[in-house]
């Protein structure tokens, strides 16, 4: 009996013994939880944007890759890389935390219509933390992309990419047209600018020089012909690649108000293959 009693208190010493060598102590163990929490963007983890769930591909040809980007309220995107240079189009307001590796987080309130140009080489993930969903059609440009500038030059300052936003204007008259071909970017391969149709006044074009891209805003409800023959109808995020040289005329189809982004580029012609 005494040689298994003190078999037994040999054992629960020695496991004790154990424990206290083997617990780490409170500090160290929240050293490690801060680096964690400091440093959620692990490197080397970043996935390409054609494999990030929340953009899907919608259009690609040899100068753009166009993805619907859609991230519910308190989501995340993954953390995906962007190699090439890009313009997006904000759909709705958005409040939208930007997290690019390497970088402290920024939290990004944008408008509805909002427009910029990043010349990419990032990764980054977008967080839907205030519980606004974030929607924007994000257009990857396929060439590189020289000189990127604001237009018109001299203008008030904005930020690179960035369309005029319309602002409520009490003394305007809503029976007359604003203006309707408003210049926002350009590089020396592409100009941008933003259409309105509305009253009536509709966008046509006989002969188009270069190929366009066209991307419908939020208030969007276009009847878009090409060639004299009804090509399509576009509401909000949807797009349409205009080709050089063949006719265009689009309308708002319900005679009120529509605007759309059209992306020109420059290095196409009536005889480019696109």
């Amino acid at each position: 009996m005494r040689v298994f009693f003190w078999s037994v208190c040999s054992l629960l010493v020695s496991s004790a013994a154990f424990a206290q060598t083997s617990a780490p102590n409170p500090p160290d163990l929240l050293k490690d939880i801060d680096i964690n929490i400091q440093n959620p963007i692990k490197p080397d983890a970043a996935v390409p944007i054609s494999n990030e769930p929340h953009h899907a591909l919608v259009f690609k040809n040899d100068f753009v890759h166009v993805y619907n980007v859609t991230v519910p309220p308190l989501d995340a995107t993954l953390l995906h890389q962007h190699d090439l240079p890009y313009i997006y189009l904000v759909l709705g307001a958005t409040d939208v935390v930007n997290a690019v590796q390497g970088k402290p987080e920024v939290d990004l309130n944008l408008p509805d219509g909002a427009t910029r140009f990043t010349p990419g080489g990032f990764a980054h993930i977008a967080r839907t933390d205030a519980g606004i969903g974030f929607h924007n059609i994000t257009i990857e440009l396929a060439k590189p992309q020289a000189s990127p500038r604001n237009l018109p030059a001299g203008g008030p300052d904005r930020p690179l990419g960035a369309c005029p936003l319309a602002s409520p204007d009490p003394k305007r008259n809503p029976q007359v047209p604003s203006e309707q071909e408003v210049p926002c970017f350009e590089t020396d391969e592409l100009r941008l600018d933003v259409v309105h149709v509305e009253g009536g006044k509709d966008y046509e074009v006989a002969a188009p020089q270069n190929s366009a891209l066209l991307v419908a805003e939020s208030n969007a409800n276009l009847d878009v012909s090409l060639g004299g023959q009804h090509a399509a109808f576009l509401h909000a995020g949807d797009v349409l690649w205009l080709p050089a040289g063949t006719s265009r005329k689009i309308e708002d189809f319900l005679g009120i108000k529509s605007s759309f982004l059209l992306l020109s580029f420059k290095d196409t012609s009536p005889n480019t293959t696109n």
